[in-house]
């Protein structure tokens, strides 16, 4: 576990999660992986995102959306509570309500240290975000004064090519303290799994060993070699 140091603020990682049912999960990945195959992506992918932010010392929870009583999400073990309805600036609103730093459940190997360095930016500055290669980001923290109504998430085009860029506008606008962190990925599309595939034989098996598994058992997904 990473020592998360004295001076950052103690807020929580909050997991932005969809309950992993064929044909609703990871729906851009179905024509390559089928509906199975993705939601068991999905699951891989969210089972090594909670490792990850259980690493990072810092505390957290899970917003999920979809049937909280499905039996792979009992056991997960992790606090959760349940997401708005609207878009992903209503949800985020919602998650970081009081503060605190949202990603996804599909950046499976992202680093502990990109959270506590999100969490040591936030100590002062109102706003954080790792950019991601499509144009939007896989990671945001935000004050909790500045998460909310008129705040950074209020006109902003959602899975856009300018989705950070348009956020960070929004933060110019509002005159606030905000930083951008080293760019990630997540994985959203079928040639992101060959990436995805790709990296993490740069990596140690350690990173992300559920997605492996499934990536190694999956007959449909990337080439390892």
């Amino acid at each position: 576990m990473l020592e998360v140091p004295v001076m950052a603020p103690v807020l929580p990682v909050v997991v932005i999660a969809r309950v992993p049912a064929p044909g609703h999960a990871k729906t851009r990945l179905i024509p390559a992986l089928g509906p199975e195959g993705a939601a068991a992506l999905a699951r891989a992918m969210t089972e090594d995102v909670i490792a990850v932010v259980r690493a990072s010392g810092l505390p957290f929870r899970v917003a999920w959306t979809g049937n909280t009583d499905d039996a792979w999400v009992i056991a997960q073990d992790v606090p959760g509570e349940r997401q708005a309805d609207g878009d992903l600036g209503a949800k985020l609103r919602h998650a970081l309500r009081d503060g605190g730093i949202a990603i996804g459940s599909d950046a499976p190997t992202l680093s502990p240290t990109l959270l506590v360095q999100a969490a040591e930016r936030l100590a002062d500055h109102d706003a954080v975000w790792a950019p991601a290669f499509d144009g939007g980001y896989v990671l945001v923290g935000a004050r909790a004064a500045c998460g909310g109504a008129g705040g950074i998430f209020d006109d902003v085009p959602w899975s856009a090519p300018d989705t950070l860029a348009a956020s960070v506008a929004r933060a110019r606008a509002l005159g606030l303290r905000h930083a951008l962190l080293p760019f990630w990925y997540d994985v959203d599309e079928p040639q992101d799994l060959s990436f995805l595939a790709t990296h993490l034989r740069a990596l140690p098996p350690s990173v992300a060993p559920a997605t492996r598994a499934f990536l190694q058992d999956s007959p449909h997904a990337a080439p390892h070699r």
